[in-house]
């Protein structure tokens, strides 16, 4: 509880309507205290940009400073007043090779957009107190205007406010949006990912077909094939000299088919019945789970680029048949990509907690744009 009131809750966005849920049955329950409508919930808990599943692989990376991850009870926490929305942006701008002051202004609009107040009052907060002055006196207009300057303040103290504006209608009216979130919104993309195509990647560097060739079946088929041809072809000339050549072509085929046959049988009793359309399907099969898993870690193009590299040093066409003949293919899939990516993700370039003076300059420059959109 924080001045009466709980702390806002940020929450993964494919958890944000399974929380909210909890949240209301909590204020039903009297467990909120304070708080006894249960539409309050969403006021209560704040809908994150990330996944759980990318914001956990990235805190479990350790690459991101100021997030860490529980493991014993799934929780994850950011410790720098920025929020975990927030810092997964600065890192991910930076990653895909932003400069830090727009990576930074992309995080404090994100953290805008996810904390609104809330995100606006621990920033301040944590100047106020660094001039000596009580953290409780965020609210104070003197207070703000000398940390923020008269341009950001008239949005902020708007944004604090209840009833009569005190700079004006322009300032009200960025207050109002500002609470919303629309402004926000339509101001800022929250993350610069790089747009690469996964199939355009693997086909430079994977093939279904390629691999195919390394099946030992494929080998053993053909090698018995062409065998069968030549004994077929040495009996026919052999009963029938000079008309024996056409007639030896046609016992090539049929020695052919039946050697071939015969050793295919034998091969597939082993390795299991597998064709190049199987490789191709298996090939496709990795190839969707490589892009499920790249959104999951954020991968830039270059590190999905190093990843497929080192996966086609790796897959062969006896793998494609293990994963073939596995129960579950998109899980052998995962096991087979999961080790190379992690490897890749922890030589990205760490990213140290932020400096508050940083964060408080980049939100009075953001605020001021906002202003100016405004107004």
């Amino acid at each position: 509880m924080i001045d009466g009131k709980p702390m806002q809750i940020e929450v993964p966005s494919d958890k944000y309507e399974a929380a909210v849920e909890a949240m209301q049955e909590k204020i039903r329950q009297g467990k909120i205290p304070g708080v006894s409508d249960p539409k309050k919930a969403k006021e209560i808990v704040r809908k994150g940009h990330f996944t759980y599943q990318q914001v956990k692989n990235i805190a479990k990376a350790g690459t991101v400073e100021s997030i860490t991850y529980d493991a014993v009870n799934g929780i994850i926490i950011a410790s720098c007043a920025f929020g975990v929305s927030a810092m997964i942006t600065l890192a991910a701008n930076l990653w895909n090779g932003e400069d830090f002051n727009k990576s930074i202004k992309l995080a404090t609009y994100s953290g805008l957009k996810v904390g609104g107040t809330a995100f606006l009052a621990t920033v301040i907060a944590s100047q106020l107190s660094k001039a000596g002055l009580n953290s409780a006196l965020v609210g104070s207009s003197e207070a703000i205007v000398a940390m923020m300057g008269p341009k950001a303040s008239a949005v902020l103290i708007n944004a604090f406010r209840n009833g009569s504006n005190i700079y004006g209608a322009a300032a009200m009216k960025s207050a109002a949006k500002l609470l919303r979130g629309n402004v926000i919104t339509a101001c800022v993309t929250v993350v610069v990912l790089s747009a690469f195509d996964v199939a355009n990647i693997f086909r430079g560097r994977i093939s279904g077909k390629q691999l195919f060739k390394n099946v030992a079946n494929t080998t053993v088929m053909v090698g018995a094939g062409t065998s069968g041809w030549l004994a077929g072809a040495a009996v026919g000339t052999a009963i029938f000299p000079g008309v024996g050549t056409v007639v030896g072509i046609a016992g090539g085929l049929i020695g052919s088919v039946v050697a071939g046959g015969v050793a295919g049988k034998a091969s597939n009793a082993l390795l299991g019945i597998f064709v190049e359309d199987d490789a191709e399907e298996m090939i496709r099969i990795i190839q969707d789970r490589f892009k499920k898993l790249s959104e999951d870690y954020l991968l830039t193009q270059n590190e999905a680029e190093k990843i497929v590299d080192n996966l086609s040093k790796e897959l062969d066409g006896k793998k494609l048949k293990d994963m073939f003949a596995s129960k579950d293919r998109n899980k052998y899939a995962d096991d087979m990509l999961d080790p190379i990516i992690e490897k890749q993700v922890k030589k990205r370039q760490h990213i140290k907690e932020i400096d508050p003076d940083i964060m408080a300059a980049t939100l009075k420059e953001v605020l001021e744009e906002i202003a100016d959109v405004t107004s």
